[in-house]
C-alpha cells in the first residue's frame, strides 16, 4: 500500500516520532539508507518512509509490503494519524 500525508512536522521530527512509535508498538529493525528515508522491517512486514519539504510543509510518502490485516500496514496508518495533516 502507498500513502501520502502532508504535515507541518519537520522531516527530522517525523523520523524520530516514527522510531519511538514503532519501537513501542512492534519489534521491527530500523534502517536509514539515506537522508529523509527510514525503513522498518520485521515479521509483520516492511514499511518505508520517504520525507521531503515542499511549499512549507513535509511530504510523508509511505510504502508498505502488505495490503491489510493486523500487520505493518495497520501500524503505519495508526502512526500517520498521529501527525497533524495539512
Amino acid at each position: 500500500m502507498e500513502y501520502l500525508v502532508m504535515t507541518e512536522v519537520p522531516p527530522e521530527d517525523v523520523i524520530e516520532r516514527a522510531k519511538r512509535f514503532f519501537a513501542e508498538h512492534a519489534r521491527l529493525g530500523v534502517r536509514e539508507p539515506e537522508a529523509g528515508t527510514i525503513i522498518f522491517d520485521g515479521e509483520i512486514g516492511t514499511t518505508e518512509f520517504r520525507l521531503d519539504r515542499a511549499h512549507g510543509h513535509t511530504n510523508v510518502r509511505v510504502r508498505t509490503d502488505r495490503v491489510a490485516g493486523l500487520d505493518v500496514t495497520d501500524l503505519t496508518k495508526r502512526f500517520l494519524y498521529t501527525l497533524g495533516h495539512v
